[in-house]
């Protein structure tokens, strides 16, 4: 497998027309230009993409003007190195960038393609960049700190401002780079020694702190100042379960060891510390297509940013680890590339879906295309460079099968060809499930999925999270799957104007469970207002899948119920609800629900706008049981959502229609359980227990003891009668 790189220099050909428009020169200066706004830090960031780009672009093979798009790429750099706390002008925003922790970013991100402009650059332009490299090192070397913390600073989790892998491994590239491009500077012993602490404390995991490893002449203990990932490698990045900071970190390796290759430069041995390891859980996070399948969510644009890091990502996976799956998927990330600008009425990336973007914020849709362009670039620069391994003998699926637990952070999953199921208690947003058929990545979308969505008057739901405190979960995982239970408490810390204020407003338990006949998921919710206060909801989903509809689906979903099937086309001129009586739908004939508690019916919630993630970047339908968005008073302990169902990944609207289940109803009142037939043959049941005390009940005729707060799984073998726990 090789990567079409004339497939990626026409779609760098059409980007660099496209965003003509977006480019700044002054008459009088035109040696000095800069792509965007060009403001401080991410608008300098674009501009180093941009340069990148476009110097990537000149050297292409027929290329139409490769002289004006070198001259583009000329002048952005020139502008920038120049615009930098070493030199000699202020930038776009009267300012000066630099001499941060996320300064060199840029940097690193360009510097394959700044490379293609060394026979066009002038010795004042070779003297700039050495003063800028230079000057960097230095800072990172005596100064370097990353908000109130100084030099190289790790921690497990974000909220003590020290979880910092991404930005260790890009400080350290930029600090081996600099040694390595000036060996004979004096400080460049001290750069490299710097950039090895980096790179042992980016990748770090708490084993690190008892490794005897030798790396680069010390112990791993030595240079270890703390863990970044968990034991089993999630990552609490942003405050949330970040499987797209996972990429970014493997990434910013990638930059650094394919560049040191180009160059015929010395690579550190530090630089990849558990970068495979990281690999091998990260590669179980993707959709065959290419797409980060994102269990914990996304704080940013659908299918950018982190998404087209992982280019890079796969090319050094493919070299450095002789992954036989990486350069397919690699392309399979491209054709997606493709479709979405083939889809954009202005051939740039994101037209059709971010248009809006273009002209209310083109800080940040300039920022947005860049990204995807200087990955593009990354590719013709790097895959020359691949040495290609062999073919696999078992299919990418079968090579990522399997479960995933990392218990602390409360986040789970488990796949197989025909179902991808998860759970993560430290999501954005905080809850957040998935079970879908990981061969269509186009069903996923990740807010709140498949879990309760209750806000409280005063809360505008801009900031998901920000008013929902994780109370406590449990999360195991068995043979086949796992099982989970765990409460939020919803409604707090709000203000509402005037001088007004609540909190601890309701309580939210959720128990989840992905059995094991690689299909079936079972769900209970229950959601309770706190019993000595008045609230005011303003909105309660139960049930919450969400459904993307948008140009990857074709703009179209067929949606199969008991009473016929229902065509969801997308956009819709208005808000609205679509109501569906029945016990069972199916989606597409790739997921069914079943109701197995809480209600006869469901309910389609459906928008006009993007509402996918903050930057409203994906079309999205929400299938729920109930949808409330008014505003209602809510009386002391009363209950706002009681719902169990079933998702069956995999199946058609016939299988759908068999497939039929029970609720329990135990004492005391606050234990729950639902059972449906698998698809293996074996009849299951998700218990859970949501009270304060330990009860014991009985199911499937065998006497259990439910410890307060946790879920079980207990089956029925359907010819023995036969009940067991998992």
């Amino acid at each position: 497998m090789s990567i079409n790189t004339q497939q990626i220099a026409a779609l760098l050909a059409r980007w660099a027309v496209a965003v003509e428009p977006f480019w700044y020169a002054r008459a009088d200066e035109p040696e000095f230009g800069c792509y965007g706004p060009g403001y401080i830090h991410w608008g300098v960031q674009s501009n180093f993409n941009y340069a990148a780009a476009m110097a990537t672009l000149a050297d292409q093979p027929g290329v139409d003007d490769p002289d004006h798009w070198r001259s583009r790429a000329l002048s952005a750099l020139r502008f920038a190195l120049a615009s930098h706390h070493s030199g000699n002008r202020n930038g776009l925003n009267g300012g000066r960038w630099g001499h941060s922790w996320i300064s060199m970013l840029g940097i690193e991100r360009a510097m394959h393609g700044v490379h293609r402009l060394a026979p066009y650059i002038t010795a004042e332009d070779r003297a700039a960049l050495r003063r800028v490299l230079i000057s960097e090192a230095d800072w990172l070397l005596h100064h370097g700190h990353r908000g109130g913390h100084r030099d190289v600073i790790a921690d497990l989790w974000n909220s003590s401002g020290r979880n910092a892998p991404e930005s260790n491994i890009w400080a350290g590239a930029l600090l081996w780079r600099t040694a390595q491009m000036f060996p004979a500077e004096a400080a460049a012993p001290d750069w490299e020694e710097r950039a090895h602490a980096y790179f042992i404390n980016g990748v770090s995991v708490p084993a690190d702190a008892a490794d005897d490893t030798i790396v680069a002449g010390k112990s791993v203990r030595e240079r270890h100042v703390g863990a970044n990932f968990f034991p089993n490698y999630a990552l609490d990045h942003h405050g949330y379960l970040n499987v797209g900071y996972m990429a970014i970190c493997v990434s910013n390796a990638a930059m650094l060891h394919f560049d040191m290759r180009q160059l015929g430069l010395a690579r550190p041995d530090s630089l990849d510390h558990h970068q495979r390891d990281l690999w091998a859980v990260l590669r179980r996070f993707l959709f065959p297509d290419g797409r980060l399948a994102r269990i914990g969510g996304d704080s940013r644009v659908r299918y950018s940013y982190c998404q087209e890091y992982l280019l890079p990502s796969l090319l050094y996976a493919a070299d450095c680890w002789g992954d036989p799956h990486a350069l397919e998927l690699a392309q399979r990330q491209i054709d997606l590339i493709q479709q979405e600008m083939d889809a954009s009425p202005d051939s740039t990336f994101y037209g059709r879906r971010l248009g809006w973007m273009r002209e209310a914020n083109p800080h940040y849709f300039t920022r947005l295309e860049s990204d995807r362009a200087c990955v593009l670039a990354m590719a013709l620069n790097y895959a020359p460079l691949v040495v290609a391994p062999p073919p696999s003998t078992e299919s990418f699926e079968a090579s990522v099968a399997g479960s995933w637990l990392e218990a602390e952070h409360g986040a789970a999953m488990h796949r197989s060809a025909t179902r991808l199921a998860s759970f993560s208690w430290r999501a954005y947003g905080l809850t957040q499930a998935m079970c879908q058929p990981p061969a269509h990545s186009d069903l996923a979308e990740w807010q709140f999925n498949l879990c309760p969505r209750v806000r409280f008057l005063g809360d505008d739901g801009s900031q998901p999270g920000r008013h929902r405190r994780l109370l406590r979960q449990q999360t195991e995982s068995f043979d086949g799957g796992f099982v989970t239970c765990g409460a939020v408490m919803e409604g707090v810390d709000i203000r509402v104007d005037e001088g007004a204020n609540c909190t601890d407003q309701a309580i939210t338990h959720i128990a989840f469970a992905a059995l094991p006949d690689n299909h079936t998921c079972l769900a209970l919710h229950r959601v309770v207002a706190a019993p000595d206060r008045v609230g005011y909801t303003v909105e309660v989903k139960s049930l919450h899948l969400n459904l993307p509809n948008d140009l990857f689906n074709g703009f179209q979903r067929r949606i199969h119920t008991q009473t016929g099937t229902h065509v969801l086309s997308s956009p819709v001129a208005a808000a609205g609800r679509i109501d569906l009586n029945g016990p069972w739908l199916n989606v597409d004939d790739k997921i069914g629900l079943v109701l197995l508690g809480g209600g006869n019916r469901f309910v389609i919630d459906r928008a006009p706008q993007r509402r996918g993630g903050r930057y409203a970047s994906l079309l999205v339908d929400e299938i729920c049981m109930e949808v409330e968005a008014q505003t209602l008073r809510r009386a002391p302990g009363e209950p706002l959502c009681d719902a169990g169902f079933a998702v069956i990944s995999g199946v058609d609207a016939r299988v759908t229609a068999t497939l039929t289940g029970d609720a329990f109803i135990f004492e005391p009142a606050d234990v729950r359980g639902v059972s449906i037939l698998g698809q293996n043959g074996i009849r299951y049941a998700l218990i859970a227990n949501f009270g304060e005390e330990d009860a014991t009940i009985e199911v499937f005729g065998k006497r259990i003891l439910l410890a307060a707060g946790r879920a079980q799984v207990a089956t029925e073998i359907a010819h023995h009668r036969r009940g067991s726990l998992l």
